[in-house]
């Protein structure tokens, strides 16, 4: 229902835009090592934000440790999201960093299931081994030996924008900035289980 969801937005928006042409930025993030995440931006009218307009590339075999083929067999590439990705004049574009303002970001520390070991939930995107690209929310977990391993996963849909925000015990994922489009991560006590619920 998400990706369907995402699907009717995604056409929502092309009604308004449709790029002839794009071009590619190489940037670095600081979760990376020795390569780099590779971020498209499609032109666009004014009215049309940027996070409508982006779209990345992973470059990763692993993500904090974990390689990707423990995450998703199929999964040939993956790459967590960083604000590094984003080109400066965009996430600035207004004189503040907008994602700061709205209190969002790619990743967040808790302990999202109560049960006292700690947990990472992070936003990225993928390829697969036929080449398709998408974007997903991950929880890690951590082990007896601190290290991280995955504990829920769901693919989201194209491999663009995606920012995560805390509201009391739930995560919220959302696919824009200033805007009511995403869903509700949350840990359901009776089947021990994270569900996530579109708003």
């Amino acid at each position: 229902m998400l990706r369907l969801i995402f699907s009717l937005g995604a056409r929502y928006e092309m009604k308004y835009w449709y790029p002839l042409f794009c071009f590619i930025v190489i940037i670095g993030c600081s979760i990376a090592t020795d390569k780099q995440i590779v971020t498209r931006v499609s032109p666009g009218p004014k009215y049309v934000a940027w996070w409508s307009r982006i779209e990345f590339a992973p470059v990763h075999k692993e993500i904090r440790g974990v390689p990707v083929h423990q995450l998703d067999s199929s999964w040939r590439l993956a790459s967590e999201l960083c604000k590094e990705a984003i080109p400066s004049e965009l996430l600035l574009e207004w004189g503040t960093d907008i994602m700061q303002e709205s209190d969002s970001s790619f990743f967040l520390y808790g302990d999202f299931n109560k049960d006292g070991v700690e947990d990472l939930a992070l936003v990225g995107v993928y390829e697969n081994k036929s080449g398709e690209r998408g974007s997903f929310v991950l929880i890690l977990s951590k082990d007896n030996q601190g290290r991280w391993h995955k504990s829920f996963l769901e693919y989201l849909g194209k491999p663009g924008f995606t920012a995560l925000s805390k509201k009391n015990d739930s995560i919220e994922v959302w696919f824009c900035l200033e805007c009511d489009f995403g869903a509700l991560l949350i840990w359901d006590t009776e089947t021990r289980k994270y569900l996530l619920k579109p708003f």
